[in-house]
């Protein structure tokens, strides 16, 4: 019949499956087909590890020598350039002759800020906003200098050409500068999250049980076979699995541990003591700047008070409850205690530029108030800003340790996983043939 041929090779199947039938129909076929699953297993799962592992290794990379540097690098440049234009106005205020300390604090936050935009731009990261500072920063410090020249020789003009300056800085080259630090900002948050997904865990886990399921069926249905005899060759390959995969899945939650304290206790507090210097340091260049403007800086104290208003104090210096320097001394970590030192030292500089404010108002009290912004004044805002560069620094410091500490964790793992699945392999393989060779 026509169909007899075609009936009787659906009933026998392909000649490939009769042979695959034919080789597991012995106990030493059907051993040598768990032995092929077993190494599968072992092999998905050295994948799964490494993989994840990689991945992890190169967020973390990119965390300490990417995007945290260039958001460390863009942060510190908004307060050089935040610096330098305030030094620039108190030493303005001084007259013809300059303080050479204010100068000379002037000339380093301008270099320091040069440095900075080099490094920045080696970094991936924007473009615009680095044409925008590599353009305007020279026309900033040009128009600087025209100031102090007029100022030298006594000429009015000399308060105009800083005003521009400053509104230069303010308006122009500080975006720059935050357009720079809220980029690195979103590639340290997308690092973050690549550094610690959830699935990476659960792929190793997977494929970890799924693979010891099998080494353990494959000794059950041995054991039962062999008189109640263990192999210890399967045995020590098991013990080798589970010691890859609780090792990859310890080193994923303290990797995981440390990242988050990375965060927690680094970046989050070095973040808000940098926008809380930055905010200071422009209410400390408008008080100058007023000053400047001789009776006529009624934008720049408002301007001021907005500053403060966003620090968490109101224009007499009374604490509103909000604002940045409380949030930031209410957050948790091993600095605690010298993020709340800075509000105190901002409300002594902010009673200064109350009186200094007082004194403009009074008839006469022009020449008293220049000379308390310049002493007193000075000093008490140099107090806040030392202590707020010194807890920039130790959170940038936390940062840096924790993430190293993350990735150091993760170093090991690599080999330590090939090696223990490695041999893993080679005992499930030896322990099955010696049970295969018994049939011989």
């Amino acid at each position: 019949m026509a169909g007899g041929p075609e009936t009787n090779g659906g009933r026998g199947g392909s000649p490939g499956r009769r042979g695959l039938r034919r080789r597991t129909a012995t106990p030493p076929g059907r051993l040598r087909l768990l032995s092929i699953i077993v190494t599968v297993g072992l092999l998905v799962l050295w994948i799964a590890a490494l993989a994840t592992v990689r991945a992890r290794q190169q967020a973390l990379h990119s965390l300490r020598t990417d995007s945290g540097a260039s958001f460390i690098a863009a942060q510190s440049l908004h307060a050089d350039l935040s610096a330098a234009d305030a030094a620039a106005a108190r030493a303005f205020l001084a007259g013809g002759v300059e303080p050479p300390d204010q100068r000379a604090a002037y000339q380093r936050a301008i270099a320091d800020a040069s440095e900075r935009i080099v490094d920045l731009a080696r970094a991936a990261g924007p473009r615009e906003p680095l044409t925008v500072l590599t353009e305007q920063l020279p026309v900033y410090t040009g128009e600087v200098e025209r100031a102090r020249a007029n100022n030298r020789l006594g000429l009015v003009v000399g308060g105009a050409y800083l005003r521009e300056a400053s509104s230069l800085m303010q308006g122009t080259i500080l975006p720059a500068a935050d357009g720079l630090a809220a980029a690195a900002a979103d590639r340290i948050d997308h690092d973050y999250r690549q550094a610690s997904r959830v699935y990476h865990p659960v792929v190793v886990a997977v494929a970890g049980l799924a693979t010891l399921a099998v080494l353990i069926v494959l000794q059950v249905r041995l054991f039962r076979r062999t008189n109640r005899i263990l192999n210890p060759a399967l045995v020590a390959a098991t013990l080798l699995a589970a010691l890859a995969l609780g090792w990859t899945l310890a080193a994923f939650g303290v990797q995981r541990a440390r990242l988050l304290d990375s965060r927690d206790d680094g970046y989050v507090p070095m973040t808000m003591t940098a926008q809380a210097r930055a905010l200071a340091l422009r209410a400390w260049g408008d008080e100058s700047l007023s000053l400047i403007s001789r009776g006529n800086g009624a934008g720049l104290d408002a301007d001021a008070d907005a500053v403060s208003a966003r620090l968490g104090y109101d224009a007499q210096g009374r604490p509103t409850g909000t604002g940045l320097l409380p949030a930031t001394a209410a957050l948790p970590g091993s600095d605690r205690a010298a993020r709340g030192a800075l509000a105190p030292t901002w409300q002594s500089y902010q009673a200064s530029a109350v009186r200094v404010r007082a004194l403009v108002a009074e008839v006469g009290g022009f020449q008293q108030a220049v000379a308390l912004a310049q002493g007193g004044g000075t000093d008490a805002f140099r107090r806040f800003d030392t202590a707020s560069t010194v807890v920039f620094d130790a959170g940038r410091g936390r940062f840096e340790q924790r993430l190293t500490a993350a990735d150091d964790g993760l170093d090991p793992l690599p080999l330590a996983v090939t090696a223990s699945l490695l041999f893993a392999a080679a005992l499930a393989l030896a322990g099955i043939q010696l049970r295969i060779n018994d049939y011989r």
